[in-house]
């Protein structure tokens, strides 16, 4: 038997609440088939988490064919939200360099104008925020786009805008305190901002909050009133599988959900004003937290993800949504949440990194070898306890966990893993007794029709409690 190396949550590390808002970045083209009750039945599974409402991310409706639906859609949304109490921002996706028709002042503010009157339109200091994701690497848009924006609303239905520009994001990895400048002066029209790089940007490392200081700051010291939204990602991955290596790459993501968490909770080094979880559900990126959207063509939340599927299907999220809950609880309050349930979550990706699989991407996966071949468990228990996992020949490796806060253990891959596959194996023991015992719901083996870098993530202990 094995003991583990433990990283303990520094519970005794409390930060004062602040603001206490959490949006969830929601991919309006994947609700192509939502009515209003299935938007009232994802608004329900977010609340439960805490969530407080979703950024709306969409593409013009005229950039591609078949998009004339994603306004009635957008309609459904304020609608069920309004009923519940939710809030809804719209982030326009800027990201798209070839469109038939790009967006246009003059449209985003009617749609925006459009929902001014509705109780789920999310304010800040009494102005509509607006979001984006881009529109700083596509020629149509930039500065003085967002300003003629600004401008044409500010008689009628002024706007607070904080986009998400990815040059300056994913240049902050590097260059932090340079990158925020140039955001400041480049940008004069922006009030706040969404720094978009939740993931470590092609190194072994993990993510530090030193970008969001310098973003927060510089907003801050250049006078701007808008917020500073901090992203918060449980996974990066995705294969395209159009032969472009950069449309084929997985992030260090190993144990970045609670890691990214515990920045915000246990000291005070960073206190953004919104976080922004990305994502609820977009899926060809890895980075969901809700649940899997049905493959029955006749049902509400039926996505059809094509290639992507294969990396997708079978691969659950949704025990995720604990570790956030508990974290967005405790950055709201101020101090962590009482434990009151036993729940261990724990993920693993379902084959090893050095496999060869017979379908999948062209292209090498960028970064492939970052990723640890092993099973990561977050365990949260009401009182002192062992958590024991087995993975294959690796067995009963334990760590300890009690009730003062989450603990973390992981468990590597054993050496050799047939095409037959072994099945991970978590128990929570106590006083020598199994008290919840479960096995992950995919095994991990060798055999693999496509390369797959998405984790799936289970739960052993008391129910989901997420409103799922």
């Amino acid at each position: 038997m094995f003991a583990l190396s433990v990283i303990a949550a520094a519970s005794a590390l409390l930060r004062v609440a602040s603001a206490t808002d959490v949006m969830a970045h929601f991919m309006v083209q994947n609700a192509y088939a939502y009515d209003v009750d299935q938007w009232k039945t994802d608004i329900a599974s977010a609340q439960q988490v805490g969530i407080d409402g979703f950024a709306l991310n969409w593409i013009p409706p005229d950039c591609q064919a078949g998009l004339d639906w994603t306004v009635d859609a957008i309609d459904d949304a304020f609608t069920a939200a309004e009923s519940m109490g939710f809030k809804l921002m719209h982030s326009f996706d800027m990201s798209y360099s070839t469109c038939d028709i790009y967006w246009n002042q003059t449209f985003m503010q009617d749609i925006i104008s459009k929902y001014a009157g509705n109780s789920a339109a999310y304010r800040w200091n009494s102005n509509m925020l607006v979001s984006t994701y881009g529109g700083d690497q596509v020629e149509q848009y930039g500065n003085e786009f967002f300003q003629g924006l600004k401008d044409n609303m500010k008689d009628s239905n002024p706007i607070t805008l904080a986009p998400g520009l990815t040059t300056y994001s994913m240049g902050a990895q590097d260059n932090p305190t340079t990158e925020a400048a140039s955001l400041i002066t480049d940008y004069p029209s922006i009030d706040g901002y969404l720094n978009w790089q939740a993931w470590p940007l092609n190194v072994l490392a993990n993510l530090t909050v030193t970008p969001d200081q310098a973003f927060q700051s510089a907003l801050k010291s250049a006078g701007r009133s808008g917020p500073y939204i901090m992203a918060v990602s449980p996974w990066q991955y995705k294969d395209l599988n159009d032969g472009n290596p950069l449309d084929t790459w997985v992030a260090y993501s190993d144990t970045l959900f609670p890691d990214r968490f515990k920045s915000l909770v246990s000291n005070d080094a960073i206190q953004p004003d919104i976080i922004e979880l990305l994502t609820w559900n977009d899926f060809c990126e890895s980075h969901y937290i809700r649940d899997l959207p049905s493959q029955d063509v006749t049902a509400t939340d039926y996505v059809e993800l094509g290639d992507m599927g294969a990396y997708v299907w079978g691969q659950n999220h949704a025990p995720w949504r604990i570790v956030a809950k508990y974290y967005i609880s405790w950055w709201k309050n101020g101090s962590p949440p009482a434990i009151t349930m036993d729940q261990v979550v724990f993920w693993h990706r379902i084959h090893p990194k050095a496999t060869e699989c017979s379908g999948g991407s062209s292209t090498a996966v960028r970064n492939a070898a970052m990723p640890d071949d092993a099973v990561f468990a977050w365990a949260l228990v009401s009182e002192t306890s062992t958590i024991s996992i087995t993975v294959g020949s690796n067995q009963y490796w334990t760590f300890e966990a009690d009730s003062t806060g989450p603990t973390m253990g992981m468990v590597p891959f054993p050496a050799y893993v047939s095409s037959d596959g072994v099945t991970p194996q978590v128990a929570i023991v106590r006083d020598g007794v199994n008290v919840h015992i479960g096995s992950s719901t995919q095994a991990i083996s060798t055999s693999c029709d496509y390369q797959n870098f998405n984790p799936v993530v289970s739960l052993v202990g008391d129910g989901m409690n997420t409103g799922s």
